[in-house]
């Protein structure tokens, strides 16, 4: 009973110290970046298209290999080059799901790149149209780690983002450039 006093007497004062003068609510709101990617669609949102669901479809190049990947992938694949398979992977996060920038620092810090600064970004990047809506690629290759380099697109939905990205060695990502944009070119709902 003691400890209920104390928590109700908590709530309280907290209650209290959080109003101001006015006893106005206050709510801020910050803009989102989208970075050169805003979303266009052909069609108004109605009832049947204002939900973007994980069923995706693509053109899968007959080479490429259906794999187990990690329980957050939407698919996984295995990507034969000359030298070597890479590993694609495609993933759906809510909303913007943490934003552009940290994601790709993220990436970047995978192959010891230094992040770069929001400015920079739009410079670093490729813009492609997909079924679905116009993406980003990024392609990071860190030259004296030519074992580790990664290719990675952003495609925002509103609702949801997908992010496709390709792990394999530089010289893996330099040959599957081309067939990593038409795949992802070829994604749609």
């Amino acid at each position: 009973m003691i400890v209920l006093i104390k928590y109700n007497v908590l709530f309280l004062i907290i209650i209290f110290i959080s109003c101001d003068n006015n006893k106005h609510i206050q709510s801020y709101r910050t803009p989102k970046k989208d970075f050169g990617l805003s979303l266009q669609r052909s069609e108004p949102l109605n009832k049947e298209n204002s939900k973007i669901t994980t069923n995706l479809t693509w053109d899968l190049p007959k080479n490429w290999v259906p794999s187990s990947g990690h329980s957050m992938r939407l698919a996984s694949f295995d990507v034969p080059f000359s030298n070597g398979v890479g590993d694609l992977s495609i993933v759906s996060l809510s909303g913007s799901s943490g934003g552009l920038l940290a994601n790709v620092n993220r990436w970047r810090g995978q192959v010891d790149l230094n992040p770069i600064s929001e400015s920079d970004i739009l410079t670093v990047s490729t813009v492609g149209e997909s079924k679905m809506g116009a993406f980003r690629i990024f392609r990071m290759i860190n030259d004296s780690n030519a074992q580790n380099a990664i290719l990675a697109a952003v495609l925002p939905t509103g609702e949801k983002t997908f992010f496709i990205k390709l792990t394999a060695s530089k010289d893996g990502i330099i040959e599957l450039q081309t067939v990593f944009e038409k795949f992802c070119s070829s994604i749609g709902n």
